[in-house]
């Protein structure tokens, strides 16, 4: 195989009695290690990026495994918005199924009786579905591995603010903060940010480090590097715990990127690390890197899914900048390099799908393997607002689009990008973002910001 396009593995088949056979085997030893179990949440993920699941008694769901039956779910789903709305493009026809992967059940450890576990969708002969996000993380993953030889690792940092939960428009910040320090005041929340650590820990998260970070209220939590299906569905538990336990102590976090303009917000950092056991030479790992900044005005529209996404585009507040760069230990630039073969992706908020950015993420890194793309744009030693146009133009810098329909028309026209994340599954990402984007601007201002904090 010459490339990533010949190399598909969407509709690879496998061995489903085997299969069957390994979830069942699964799926009885979760029973016999948590006996308590009596209801199963099938959780599954949509474009538009929350997660969502049918909730099973435990005995249907163990009759369900033994004769390797799916949930059969609308495909209409597909369509969703955050709202339950849905774009015009959802048909009253169709289905999908829902496939679980009994690897990754687990039992929380505050609600013995539910068991979690997600599922991926599939058609009724059991194949992947191509708007299946993990699936598509695993395929993209798996085109690194076999085709080029790399193995990449990814390392998430969740930044959230916490707001008393009675504060439902975001206007009452918590005062008394101070970037990594413990000031007095800031004890009221150490217990509830302590809680939330031991039970990440107690879920097999263990944070590399956890900190007071600029924005007043404001938390990071520093997740530890894994695959790429791994980190996400990491990251999406992880986000769930802190949520839960703030809403115990009678907080909300959100991870709305700016709600206060006098500061800089928060975003969702990710590391990216390429590695291979022949070579971290950067002459071979760039091109992956390359591919990212050549893609980047269309990844654009995948790791700033909304407008408000954009407030965080602006020169001083470290967030990445405004211009397409990179630079050593440069916060600044929107891949800031931290090792020959690892960058931090800056310019990725919080209201982005995961599994949907870092798809794109790949798949642009993919593409810059396969034609062996040099690395340009930087390197930057300053913020690129601060040098000359004919000092960014000699590096090949351009700026970073301002809104979602500038970086949507970008990934219209993007056709490499969207042979290898496949057209149907693009045109689908396009079309829910487009339209809970429109709808949100439709809101007054108040309501949006509402809706924000509500749902994010």
């Amino acid at each position: 195989m010459g490339d990533a396009e010949q190399f598909d593995l969407s509709l690879r088949t496998h061995d489903d009695s085997t299969l069957a056979q390994l979830n069942a085997a699964k799926w009885k030893t979760t029973l016999a290690r948590h006996p308590g179990v009596e209801f199963v949440w099938l959780q599954f993920l949509l474009v538009e990026g929350s997660t969502r699941m049918r909730m099973i008694p435990v005995a249907y769901f163990s009759k369900m495994i033994e004769v390797n039956r799916n949930l059969s779910l609308s495909s209409a789903h597909l369509h969703l918005l955050r709202n339950d709305h849905v774009t015009l493009e959802a048909a009253p026809t169709g289905t999908m199924y829902l496939a679980p992967d009994i690897s990754t059940a687990f039992v929380p450890s505050r609600e013995s009786s539910r068991v979690r576990i997600l599922a991926n969708l599939v058609n009724e002969n059991h194949t992947p579905r191509p708007e299946c996000l993990r699936t598509k993380l695993v395929n993209l993953s798996d085109i690194l591995s076999h085709l080029h030889g790399f193995d990449i690792l990814v390392g998430y940092e969740i930044e959230v603010i916490f707001l008393k939960n009675e504060d439902k428009d975001g206007r009452d910040p918590i005062s008394s903060h101070k970037l990594c320090g413990m000031i007095p005041g800031m004890r009221a929340i150490l217990p509830m940010v302590e809680s939330i650590v031991r039970t990440l820990d107690l879920e097999q998260i263990l944070l590399e480090q956890f900190h007071a970070e600029m924005t007043p209220g404001q938390w990071e939590f520093v997740l530890p590097p894994q695959r790429p299906l791994e980190a996400v569905d990491t990251l999406m538990k992880a986000r769930d715990i802190i949520s839960t336990i703030a809403n115990d102590y009678g907080y909300r976090a959100t991870m709305h990127p700016r709600p206060f303009p006098d500061h800089g917000g928060s975003g969702a950092h990710l590391h990216l690390s390429l590695n291979s056991s022949v070579t971290s030479d950067p002459e071979h790992t760039d091109p992956f890197f390359a591919g990212i900044i050549k893609h980047f005005p269309s990844l654009m529209a995948f790791c700033l899914p909304l407008d408000i996404c954009y407030e965080r585009v602006a020169t001083g507040i470290w967030s990445g900048g405004e211009y397409i760069s990179w630079g050593w230990e440069n916060k600044e630039t929107p891949l800031r390099r931290v090792a020959n073969n690892r960058f931090e992706l800056k310019l990725h908020c919080g209201l982005a799908n995961p599994y949907t950015s870092l798809a794109a993420i790949l798949a642009a890194g993919i593409d810059g393997l396969n034609k062996g793309l040099p690395l340009s744009a930087g390197d930057c030693q300053t913020s690129p607002a601060y040098m000359s146009e004919e000092q960014r133009t000699k590096l090949g810098i351009s700026p970073v689009p301002r809104n979602l329909q500038q970086s949507v028309d970008h990934l219209v026209e993007d056709k490499g990008l969207q042979k290898i994340l496949g057209e149907e599954y693009t045109a689908t990402y396009i079309s829910v973002t487009t339209e809970w984007n429109r709808q949100l601007n439709d809101m007054d201002s108040m309501s949006q910001r509402r809706m924000l904090l509500e749902n994010y």
